[in-house]
């Protein structure tokens, strides 16, 4: 019975081995870069999709006003000449000062200006689009004023400082309203309106014209047929499950600046995100030469496998920046077993991070202790250390706590509301991550040692979201995406995101906590605000909602015909339209 059932395994994953082959496409392209996707993107309706895979293919299409250089990790002008200047009023507002770039034009030779940039704010501000993830960045624009003669220069004005009034433009791609408002239906309306009516009694949200233009804007249409930008890129062709092509602009304006920065720097022909689901799968086309440049490699194969292969590492370059993301186990702090801070803190003396990283990543990974990036020392708190694997302090804590085996059967109880509990735990991950399950076993293992029985349930990707958003949960593991920049702690660690709304899954927070969240989003001083994510670390980690596990170190291979190649820490780490092409490849 057992060999069957081996050879159904086999048989089947020969199967899935011979479906995702197929999605790799057979020939090769000169003067192109193929580079590996997982998935195809969710959509490619700009400022509405928020997913990894479509920001890849928009970096390429569309521009923002500034972005993250992928060589310095700082904040550069993409489509503004320069950052802007702010200005603080008299009435406490703040002023953004902007300009275009000269050179900036829409494909169809129309100058970029001040207006797209209010016209891009009006679809996101919009009640009705599907803008759901960006619009609270957003909630303090209060108007656009275009210069009128010279209408490359703009202000946005703010009703009060916020933490990342300048970095949050790197997620607002600027659209053309030629495409994506070809009736014009939003010049009827205002930023002024649209933020008056959300803070007030937000009646434009039945305006028929206002739901007109979002069912447009929403529409298939958008999605994945029409997609524009300024970006070096056009828009070529989306087969599905296999892969998405975005084709060069020959006579693109950017190509004037592209000594600007590496924004600016287009040279393949054609960038191909061919989605190859089944990383095994991947591995092997990329040693076959079917894919060009490929990040997220397991890390055992690029450790033990690609590193070590002599005619692997004569045709790619790798490389390993820091990855600005974190995985963590959280606690649901309303339920009466973690209520306790102290169990919490024995639980993170429970797991084994270190195993973690030696066992699963080979030592590409850091432990991390809060929920900035260790390489961003100015924000760390050098006080707050990750919590180390020691059983006997976590036997003590949950003995204080009252958890003891009181019936010696080598699982703790305790009482609670005048019935004697076991200490069991449900864990849930998302399935097919086999990281965060390794992360479950060392867990459920060393858990036992102490006399804790945990469960790992693995679920499916929506579905574990949908149960952590209405708290359905006792333990999870997951991640959080980051990048260098600042981001708003409010969604995740305020007490007012800690409803089905919110990220705040824990339920973690008080008083004092959420005092320093608001004292930090309105401090506009570098310096003050690293102070304060000090003290936010330090009771985060007193109140350890979380056992914080480790940051990564990202696995990335690029073949080495291409010049101009490096590895960064901004995803997808790597800059395909800057690659050259220094030895053509045989079809």
């Amino acid at each position: 019975m057992i060999k069957s059932m081996k050879l159904i395994a086999l048989l089947l994953t020969g199967v899935l081995l011979i479906q995702t082959s197929c999605n790799v496409q057979d020939s090769r392209c000169v003067d192109c870069v193929i580079q590996h996707a997982l998935s195809d993107p969710e959509e490619l309706t700009p400022i509405n999709s928020n997913d990894n895979g479509a920001t890849e293919v928009y970096n390429h299409l569309m521009q923002a006003l500034v972005n993250l250089d992928f060589k310095t990790h700082k904040l550069t002008p993409v489509l503004a000449a320069k950052r802007p200047t702010i200005e603080t009023r008299e009435d406490g507002k703040l002023v953004l000062h902007w300009e275009i770039r000269p050179e900036a034009k829409w494909d169809n030779g129309d100058p970029i200006t001040g207006h797209d940039v209010d016209f891009s704010l009006k679809v996101l501000l919009n009640p009705e689009t599907d803008s759901k993830a960006l619009k609270p960045y957003f909630d303090k624009v209060e108007e656009v004023i275009v210069d009128a003669d010279n209408p490359k220069m703009f202000q946005i004005i703010y009703t009060e400082p916020y933490m990342i009034i300048e970095s949050s433009f790197t997620d607002l791609y600027i659209v053309p309203s030629y495409v994506y408002d070809p009736e014009d239906i939003m010049s009827k309306f205002t930023v002024k309106q649209l933020f008056a009516d959300a803070k007030g009694d937000k009646a434009l949200r039945k305006d028929p014209d206002i739901i007109r233009f979002a069912e447009q804007y929403n529409s298939p249409k958008f999605q994945r047929e029409v997609v524009s930008g300024s970006g070096p890129y056009r828009f070529d062709r989306w087969v599905t499950n296999q892969r998405v092509v975005v084709a060069l602009k020959e006579d693109w304006w950017g190509h004037d600046v592209k000594d600007a920065n590496h924004w600016f720097e287009a040279y393949p022909k054609e960038v191909i995100f061919e989605s190859v689901n089944d990383l095994a799968t991947a591995v092997v086309a990329l040693k076959g030469e079917k894919l060009d440049a490929m990040k997220g490699i397991p890390p055992k194969d690029f450790v033990t496998d690609l590193r070590e292969s002599e005619s692997f590492t004569s045709k790619f370059n790798t490389y390993t920046p820091p990855l600005f993301s974190y995985d963590y186990m959280c606690f649901n702090t309303r339920l009466e077993k973690f209520a306790d801070t102290r169990t919490r803190i024995a639980l993170s003396h429970v797991m084994n991070v270190e195993q973690l990283i030696e066992s699963f990543c080979y030592g590409l990974g850091i432990p991390v202790a809060s929920f900035t990036h260790p390489d961003i020392t100015e924000r760390l708190n050098p006080d707050v250390k990750p919590y180390p694997h020691d059983l006997e302090k976590a036997k003590a804590l949950l003995a204080e706590v009252g958890w003891t085996d009181s019936d010696g059967d080598g699982v703790l109880d305790m009482e609670i509301e005048g019935e004697k509990v076991d200490f069991n735990i449900v864990l849930n991950f998302n399935s097919g991550n086999s990281r965060r399950e390794r992360a479950c076993l060392i867990f459920q293992e060393a858990a036992r040692k102490v006399g804790i029985k945990v469960e790992i349930v693995p679920l499916e990707w929506a579905v574990l979201l949908e149960r952590n958003k209405v708290h359905d949960f006792e333990m999870f593991v997951a991640g959080w995406i980051s990048s260098p920049l600042e981001s708003d702690p409010k969604q995740i660690w305020h007490t007012d995101s800690s409803n089905d709304q919110g990220s705040n899954y824990a339920g973690f927070g008080n008083e004092e906590s959420d005092a320093l969240i608001e004292q930090l989003r309105t401090e506009m001083d570098d310096s003050a605000r690293n102070e304060i994510y000090k003290q936010l670390h330090m009771i985060i980690h007193k109140e350890a909602p979380y056992i914080f596990l480790l940051a990564q170190k990202e696995r990335i291979a690029i073949n080495n015909r291409y010049g101009n190649s490096y590895g960064s820490g901004i995803r997808p780490g790597f800059w395909a339209s800057g690659f050259t092409v220094s030895q053509p490849v045989a079809n």
